[in-house]
């Protein structure tokens, strides 16, 4: 899976990362000359992308209503 530096991004977000976990992120930045952000973009794309293809929609109907006693 490839992303480029041009793909258009319009949200915005921030992330708290666990200080292992944030510095993996910077050596994977590193090693492929891109900046922090465009990482972190990019992993998350694959994340949310290989969620999709794994996850089966679940039906509403299993979700509880708050106000149900």
């Amino acid at each position: 899976m490839s992303y480029s530096q041009n793909e258009f991004m319009s949200k915005r977000i921030s992330v708290v990362l666990p200080d292992d976990i944030g510095e993996l992120v910077e050596q994977m930045a590193s090693g492929e000359m891109r900046s922090l952000s465009q990482m972190g973009a990019i992993l998350i794309m694959e994340a949310v992308k290989a969620r999709q293809e794994n996850e089966t929609p679940t039906p509403t109907s299993k979700k509880k209503n708050k106000g149900a006693a």
